[in-house]
């Protein structure tokens, strides 16, 4: 769909209102998030989400994370929900999403999932990464294989019902998918999600490992310290945490850092189906 500057105004309206109930429990349980990514870009030179944005992205130290997933549930406003595997065992999703009920941000891929669908930010675990190259691409490369048996179980589960040609498993080669069924069908997703994790807090206990990361990805590399003790910086009409070497950040997560993004880089993610009340309002779409 393609949004009008209402829709949009709408959208960042309701996401400061998650990003605000976030900021609260956090304080509350005495925990650190971070601007990461393009919402890292909107804090550094908008010091807002980004005009032609619709997600809003945070990062937290493992610690804080298992946290923030074991207390969070019990504190967020009777209008939020925090999805995770922990909260909603149907969610393909690794990361956790706070969400808006009764509000709807249907995306593509996953409209076949029976789990909330409403409006969201990501928050992402990072954990610390090895200092050498070769053995950080090992590690990286390890656990995004566990990340992806891990996402695609529900994929799996379905796959009489999605279409081969809108399913991420059939996305797969013929070699991977015998490999996984074959996995699926011997262990169980919980098994998967601790090993997953495992796996990714493998260098956590090792204080010689100065960098931390969303483990899959190369580009969110962070130094442990910069995001431990972030700093305060206006984002619309809120304050939020950036890693205190945010320009440093920024330029290894973009090594091209620019206000002006060409217009075809400007990218969101254009659900399928979106209201800011179900009960009451329209449906987008």
């Amino acid at each position: 769909m393609r949004y009008t500057p209402e829709i949009l105004k709408g959208i960042h309206a309701l996401l400061f209102e998650i990003i605000e109930e976030i900021e609260r429990v956090c304080c509350i349980l005495g925990v650190e998030c971070f601007a990461i990514g393009g919402t890292a870009i909107g804090v550094h030179f908008w010091q807002n989400i980004l005009p032609w944005d619709d997600d809003v992205d945070f990062g937290m130290l493992r610690e804080d994370y298992n946290k923030f997933l074991r207390e969070a549930p019990a504190l967020l406003g009777e209008e939020f929900e925090l999805q995770e595997f922990t909260t909603d065992p149907n969610t393909p999703f690794y990361w956790a999403k706070v969400r808006k009920k009764n509000t709807l941000f249907l995306e593509e891929g996953v409209e076949w999932f029976d789990i909330s669908h409403g409006f969201f930010v990501d928050i992402f675990p990072f954990d610390r990464t090895p200092n050498g190259r070769l053995m950080e691409r090992f590690h990286r490369a390890e656990t995004a294989w566990f990340i992806s048996a891990f996402s695609l179980w529900p994929y799996w589960q379905q796959r009489r019902e999605i279409p081969r040609s809108r399913s991420l498993y059939y996305r797969k080669s013929l070699l991977s998918r015998a490999v996984l069924g074959v996995m699926y069908r011997l262990v169980s997703r919980n098994w998967l999600y601790r090993k997953m994790n495992k796996e990714m807090g493998w260098f956590n206990g090792n204080e010689k490992c100065h960098w931390v990361n969303v483990v899959r990805l190369g580009i969110d590399r962070a130094e442990y310290d910069s995001v431990r003790h972030p700093v305060r910086r206006t984002f619309g009409p809120l304050e939020v945490n950036v890693p205190r070497d945010l320009e440093g950040y920024l330029h290894h997560h973009y090594p091209v850092l620019i206000k002006d993004i060409p217009e075809e880089q400007r990218v969101n993610h254009a659900p399928l189906k979106l209201s800011f009340d179900v009960k009451n309002g329209e449906i987008y779409q």
